[in-house]
């Protein structure tokens, strides 16, 4: 059957195409997602950066001059 062998090549032609769409959405989706990650800031890593307010210091007498 001549036609059958066509039509064979022609079925398998469409699918590889849908098979390719597939990939280049899975791709584009995956590029994506990474560009949302590369929008966000760095995170701070410097463990001296004061991120909160220090203790008053009491004026009063210390532990050490009350013995």
């Amino acid at each position: 059957m001549p036609g059958h062998d066509t039509y064979t090549r022609t079925r398998n032609i469409h699918d590889e195409i849908a098979a390719i769409a597939r990939q280049t959405a899975y791709v584009r989706d995956l590029i994506a997602q990474s560009c949302e990650i590369l929008k966000q800031p760095l995170p701070d890593t410097f463990l001296g950066r004061k991120t909160h307010e220090p203790f008053p210091i009491t004026l009063g007498p210390s532990p050490e001059r009350e013995r």
